[in-house]
């Protein structure tokens, strides 16, 4: 019994639910540090997940839920467009063009 004690490895697993580039690092950062750790690690994809195990990455920032992101609109002149607006994230989520 101390033997079976002795030899169990630690295991960890991660599932990777978005696939946008704020949410990337996580998953990675943590399964890296425990395999560096000796433990047995496994990453579990969603749907959503997938499009961090493309080679060519073209991974963004999600504005929603980020406070440090302003809202840009997605229609009108360029003008418009380039105006940062402090609009809350509740709003901002129901609108197309976002996320």
């Amino acid at each position: 019994m101390a033997e079976r004690a002795a030899a169990h490895v630690p295991s960890l697993a991660i599932i990777a639910t978005k696939g946008t580039l704020d949410w990337a690092y996580p998953p990675f950062i943590l399964a890296s540090t425990a395999s560096a750790l000796g433990w047995d690690v496994s990453v579990f994809f969603t749907f959503y997940g997938l499009e961090l195990l493309k080679k060519d990455l073209h991974l963004e920032v999600s504005p929603l839920g980020n406070p440090s992101m302003p809202m840009k609109m997605p229609f009108g002149p360029q003008w418009f467009k380039d105006i940062n607006w402090k609009i809350p994230n509740l709003v901002m989520a129901g609108m197309p063009g976002f996320e």
